[in-house]
């Protein structure tokens, strides 16, 4: 059984390796940064976009893990160029769901609000992703807008 590094470090390789196999770059951001782990352009180096890679192994059991302090009230940004990707490795092949970061800060912060989570100093941080309320974003790549046209 993957540690819990192995499985996160296993994400964002695969993360990587699916951008370049779709016709875009990567890069791997070295050490633990809690924003962003990789970095991807378009071929033509036009666009460039900031990737958090969370992964998990289970299959469909249980979700994606991440804090409530991440929540933050955002609006619909068509010009994001941050993400989230989310990635289950348990499955063969994996499953990816690319998610706009204004997106995902204001589900957390949504959703910690509603379930009146404590937030405070102390208080618990823990915040877990389900598979239903990310369903939308699964397999969009294009998202990113930094593959070439087929």
């Amino acid at each position: 059984m993957p540690t819990n590094y192995q499985v996160a470090q296993a994400g964002e390789h695969l993360v990587a390796a699916e951008i370049f196999r779709r016709g875009g770059y990567a890069a791997l951001l070295i050490g633990n940064r809690p924003k962003v782990d990789l970095f991807a352009s378009s071929p033509e180096q036009d666009r460039t976009v900031s990737i958090q890679v969370k992964a998990k192994s289970d299959g469909k059991r249980g979700g994606w893990q991440t804090k409530t302090t991440y929540g933050e009230r955002r609006k619909k940004d068509p010009e994001e160029n941050a993400f989230w990707i989310l990635v289950d490795v348990g499955n063969v092949p994996p499953r990816f769901w690319i998610v706009p970061e204004w997106w995902m800060l204001n589900y957390i912060y949504e959703r910690t609000k509603r379930l009146k989570l404590d937030t405070r100093p102390g208080g618990t941080t823990h915040f877990a992703i389900r598979l239903p309320a990310v369903d939308e974003w699964r397999d969009r790549w294009d998202l990113l807008g930094i593959f070439p046209d087929v």
